[in-house]
């Protein structure tokens, strides 16, 4: 379990990166004309960091709800009782969120790398 967990932060950082892989390709122009104004590199690496935290809190918010709901589901149609570690959603939460933050530095830094006149040569 501990394995299949494991591949599905990978898997899911991966999915992440991607995202925010694509996401500084396509946004090159704004990033040169945040930078020409005077935007630091750590502005730019720090915007693109909170993106890519938030789109992993909120993929992380909906899975521990929509985990939550299932294993309740699954419980009450079982005849089970639910009940739910104390620990079992921070870490998860957590861990997911450490994820994403790891795997959104190399977009970030890349992102914060773009020379202000390439960035804005592009279409």
């Amino acid at each position: 379990l501990l394995a299949l967990g494991a591949i599905s932060l990978v898997g899911g950082g991966v999915g992440v990166m991607n995202v925010m892989l694509m996401n500084v390709s396509q946004r090159r122009r704004e990033i040169g004309i945040r930078m020409a104004l005077g935007a630091r590199q750590r502005d730019i690496r720090n915007l693109f960091l909170l993106e890519a935290v938030t789109l992993t809190a909120v993929g992380a918010l909906c899975g521990a709800v929509l985990g939550m709901t299932a294993a309740w589901l699954y419980a009450w149609l079982s005849g089970w009782v639910f009940s739910l570690a104390v620990a079992a959603l921070p870490l998860g939460v957590g861990s997911t969120l450490l994820v994403g933050l790891f795997f959104g530095i190399y977009p970030a830094v890349s992102a914060s790398r773009l020379q202000p006149v390439e960035a804005l040569r592009d279409e």
